[in-house]
Parts: structure tokens; sequence; C-alpha cells
């Protein structure tokens, strides 16, 4: 977990305890695209307070692009149901902070970066400190929205390195577990409709991606 996505957990934690009523919070779900050996994330996640952990299967998202990554993290997103998204701006291994852009593209809602400071401004709002070309900006922000989240002071929002926490990780699985087959997006969130078309076979997180979403 990079210093980024550490501050983002950290003020997503903050935002849970200091939740005014009205506004709807449920706790804080820590989300990762990868394999059962990338889950250290979340463990570290549960451990420091987070309500749920989930893991979206794969085994090629690390040769992924930022477009395919951010679609999949869209795609869970939407069936988590998240309004508010946290997230590291320098999450993906190139540092190019490109991740977290292409998922607020593909939910189709809004999207601020270099967010340092986070606050509740009356319920469906967040008030957010935001640095950039050398200033910096207090802005008003409308839910849903994508932060992406660089870090600043105060280091006190990182929460404890402790990891081992023995809470079990979800599964969130995009594709049927018995075979490599594709089920429509709409039986994918849970809405029965009629079968249009049969199954597809995907071999990449790039295919399924494009059959999830192909209407």
């Amino acid at each position: 977990m990079g210093r980024d996505d550490t501050h983002a957990l950290g003020h997503a934690l903050a935002l849970v305890r200091g939740s005014p009523s009205g506004n709807g919070s449920s706790g804080v779900t820590a989300l990762l695209a990868g394999t059962e050996r990338e889950t250290g994330p979340l463990h570290r996640a549960l451990a420091a307070g987070a309500t749920r952990a989930v893991r979206v299967g794969g085994d090629d998202f690390g040769a992924a692009d930022f477009h395919t990554v951010g679609q999949v993290l869209a795609v869970a997103i939407r069936r988590l149901d998240a309004d508010l998204v946290l997230t590291g701006a320098r999450s993906d291994d190139e540092g190019l902070g490109a991740v977290p852009a292409a998922a607020a593209r593909y939910l189709g809602i809004g999207y601020v970066a270099g967010v340092e400071e986070i606050a509740w401004s009356g319920a469906g709002w967040v008030e957010v400190v935001v640095r950039g070309g050398g200033r910096k900006r207090r802005l008003r922000v409308k839910i849903p929205v994508v932060l992406s989240v660089v870090a600043g002071p105060p280091d006190g929002v990182i929460p404890p390195d402790r990891t081992g926490n023995p809470a079990d990780i979800d599964l969130l699985s995009l594709a049927d577990p018995e075979a490599t087959v594709v089920r429509r997006r709409t039986e994918l969130v849970g809405r029965e409709e009629p079968a249009s078309r049969g199954t597809e076979e995907v071999t990449s997180a790039a295919a399924l991606v494009a059959a999830l979403t192909r209407r």
C-alpha cells in the first residue's frame, strides 16, 4: 500500500467516524482488483478498521492498461453501490494516477484530483482541499464523486500499520467461476431479464470488461 493509498484509507475512516446524520454513510469498503497473492493491502485495511474488503478476481490485471483496470473497478463500484470513492493518486505502477480518472469516466460521475483534505459539508456533499499549480483551493463537491488523494498533512490521518487481520475478504467475480463464460451485465447486477444472447468465452481482463459493458 503506497503513501497516497494509506492517506485515502485514513480519510475514509475519519469520514465514517465523523459522519453526520442523513448522509447515508454505512462504513468503509476496501476494493482491490488482483489475485489472491495481492491481498496484503486489503488485510491492512481491515486491520485499520475497514468494514469490508472486496477483491475483484482476475489473473492478468497487472498486465492490463489503466483504461481496463478503471473499467473493471467501475463495474465493481456499481455492484457495491458506493457513491463516495477515495483512491490513492498514484495507485498504479506507472505512477500516472490515471486509474482513478478512468474509473470516474466509466462510472459517469465527478472526479477531483490532488485532494489533501476531506470533510463533510452537509448531506450529500463534501468539502475538499486541492493542491495544484503551486496553489491550494477549497471546493464543495457533490456526491457521487471519485476523489484522488495525495499524501499531505496532517499525517494523523494515516491508519495504524497492522496486518494479519483474520477477517475474510469477499471475492467479487465478474465471470462464472465454474466455466470460462461471462454473463450478461443485467444478470451481474441482479436484474433478471429474458436471455437476449448466449454466453461468451473470454481469456483476458480487457475482453471481460468489453463483454460486460457491451449492449
